[in-house]
């Protein structure tokens, strides 16, 4: 497959959606920030003796040549110097960001095991403070794997440079993967605005809702939902559902989620609680049930339950909060359901 041509720098790199914050010198492969993730310094740069610059992006895999010859092309030797450059660039950027990892896993467990980091939200209660806003408004009660902190706690352990975190009572769930290990944390503020931990593992990783699974006669199962409210109606309205309650935290971590729940448990039925976000442009289904759906193609007795909203559960739920928008989500779904 030949590699597209541009006379113009500008458009090459529009093209690879990668961001240029400056030209390479000759002889010399930069690592570039890209579109989709401008931290990540997943696309490169190389410029060659005649001017020209090769431009590519590992995220996506697109690769384009920025000459004013619209004939050039790489020759072997070229390809087999930008292989090596690459090959050595990404060796390095893995290692890097496994020494990241491991500092903020380090952090992680001091954040969670310490006297001035994260502490459990049920000890808050039983010294007599109020539920927490975010939990209020959405009508849930707290568990045994949900923490709390302020911006204080936080930067006690990972400095105060490492990340921005609002004022007030910050609510705070681990995020496990592969037989538990901690490997990321989510924060959701008073308001209910939401924040990952930087250099957080995300791919795989889940909020479990309880520490052991919950036994109520029925069943076992593995129960899957996006956002951790969602998982915490599923789990607290209904006194039939049995087994291990997690929050993949968002659409796109549905598959993986699902995929390692089946590898570790192979013969449960897996249950995935789906929003029903609005359709984009050119799309049947929001992105939630499309998700569910790619993930139901590789995980197999996966079943995908969507709240059935009528139209007068839209107009309730546009009652009771207020808002112009639609409901979308079981957490939504027991709110107007439960509203007299």
């Amino acid at each position: 497959m030949s590699i597209r041509v541009f006379n113009d720098l500008a458009s090459a790199c529009d093209y690879c959606e990668v961001i240029p914050e400056r030209i390479p010198t000759h002889g010399q492969l930069i690592r570039v920030s890209t579109v989709a993730h401008s931290r990540s310094k997943n696309g490169y740069m190389r410029e060659f003796p005649d001017g020209a610059i090769f431009i590519g992006n590992w995220e996506n895999g697109l690769e384009a040549i920025f000459s004013e010859r619209s004939n050039r092309r790489l020759t072997k030797a070229e390809k087999e110097i930008i292989r090596h450059e690459r090959e050595r660039e990404q060796r390095e950027a893995e290692r890097a960001q496994r020494m990241t990892r491991e500092s903020v896993y380090r952090r992680l467990y001091a954040f969670f095991n310490s006297d001035f980091g994260a502490y459990p939200s049920v000890n808050m209660e039983w010294h007599g403070s109020p539920k927490h806003p975010y939990l209020e408004r959405k009508a849930v009660e707290l568990t045994e794997t949900i923490y709390e902190c302020t911006r204080e706690n936080f930067e006690a352990v990972f400095g105060s440079n490492y990340q921005r975190l609002p004022d007030g009572r910050l609510l705070v769930f681990p995020l496990v993967r592969d037989g538990l290990n901690l490997v990321s944390a989510q924060f959701i503020d008073e308001r209910g605005n939401k924040y990952f931990l930087r250099n957080g593992e995300m791919k795989g990783a889940y909020w479990p809702a309880t520490f052991n699974p919950v036994d109520r006669g029925a069943s076992p199962k593995i129960h899957i939902a996006e956002g951790v409210a969602t998982l915490l109606s599923v789990l607290q309205k209904s006194e039939q559902r049995s087994g291990i309650f997690i929050s993949c935290m968002n659409a796109g971590n549905i598959k993986p989620v699902a995929k390692a729940m089946r590898e570790q448990y192979p013969l449960a039925e897996i249950v995935l609680y789906a929003d029903v976000d609005k359709p984009r442009d050119g799309h049947r289904y929001g992105v939630g049930i499309e998700k569910a759906l790619e993930a139901q193609l590789e995980v197999p007795n996966l079943t995908i339950l969507a709240p059935p909203f009528t139209e007068a559960d839209n107009q309730k739920f546009r009652k009771v909060t207020g808002s112009e928008k639609a409901p979308t989500d079981w957490n939504d779904f027991y709110l107007v359901r439960e509203c007299a």
